[in-house]
């Protein structure tokens, strides 16, 4: 029942998630444990009145299976690195499902580094050195033929959103009078605008939820250290710049998997930022609260 809800049936021609994880389960312990605990946490959507148990049954899933993954990282070879991948993948998808923690934000946490940034290190450091490797023969990139551009619906829409994010530019540029830190922002605003046009194809073809992924985690795991360092921080400018992507975390609403998280993280940057600084995300507060 839960592979449904994280892939597109229509171009998953692989039966990756329905055969090919299960299968990879049968070598790599890591990888049945983690799908026990998205479905644990599955069931637990599906039957509130029972959640607290499934919660139990999923943690120690996750507890083993995280732990199986960080044992063998370093063991990644071109026999394996498909499968690893696949159980950060799994991971990233049960630190969603599990629901928004109080303190924790993805990017920025109240104490600490943020758990999952920590995750998606793991992966980025996966991708890094085995790219080549792992998108190719049953993981191989599919063009979707249904994605033809940004229907004449959500255009204006669309515009709205780029609008207001190079009007941010054009502050943060008047601002910070092209530092090198000033780059770093204008940089990850670009990729941004990026980020929501693909995304908008994306949703144009009818397709939302977890099927935005890539462009929603995308985004954080393409930020160079430096910029992903300022988040740490919580630099006002970088929170400012996350709480548009945060928008893109909104229209992932409609998947069980992340119900919730686009108030949680607006909610934690308002919190971080300065008075001074709440009219610069007024965009996005009024999309995600109202």
């Amino acid at each position: 029942e839960t592979y449904r809800t994280i892939t597109d049936e229509a171009t998953d021609h692989n039966r990756i998630w329905q055969t090919h994880v299960p299968q990879w389960g049968f070598t790599l312990p890591s990888i049945f444990h983690l799908i026990l605990a998205l479905a644990a946490l599955h069931l637990g959507y599906l039957h509130p009145e029972v959640r607290d148990q499934y919660v139990m049954q999923a943690d120690d899933h996750f507890t083993f299976g995280i732990r199986s993954v960080s044992a063998i990282l370093s063991s990644l070879n071109s026999g394996n690195c498909q499968s690893i991948y696949m159980s950060t993948v799994l991971v990233c998808f049960v630190y969603f499902a599990h629901g928004p923690k109080p303190g924790e934000y993805l990017v920025f946490s109240e104490t600490g580094k943020a758990e999952w940034l920590v995750l998606m290190r793991g992966v980025r450091s996966i991708l890094m050195s085995s790219r080549d490797k792992i998108f190719t023969g049953i993981l191989e990139v599919q063009p979707d033929p249904a994605i033809q551009g940004v229907s004449h619906l959500l255009q204006d829409e669309l515009g709205e959103h780029q609008s207001h994010i190079q009007q941010l530019q054009r502050f943060i540029e008047t601002q910070t009078g092209g530092s090198s830190t000033g780059q770093v922002y204008i940089g990850a605003l670009e990729k941004l605008l990026q980020m929501f046009e693909e995304a908008y194809q994306c949703r144009s073809a009818g397709k939302d939820g977890v099927q935005l992924m890539p462009f929603v985690v995308g985004w954080i795991y393409t930020r160079p250290e430096e910029f992903i360092s300022l988040l740490e921080a919580k630099d006002p400018v970088s929170l400012v710049v996350l709480a548009y992507w945060s928008i893109l975390l909104k229209f992932m609403g409609s998947s069980w998997l992340m119900i919730g998280w686009d108030r949680h993280v607006i909610a934690g940057i308002r919190e971080c930022l300065a008075p001074e600084f709440h009219k610069w995300i007024e965009w996005p507060v009024s999309l995600i609260c109202d």
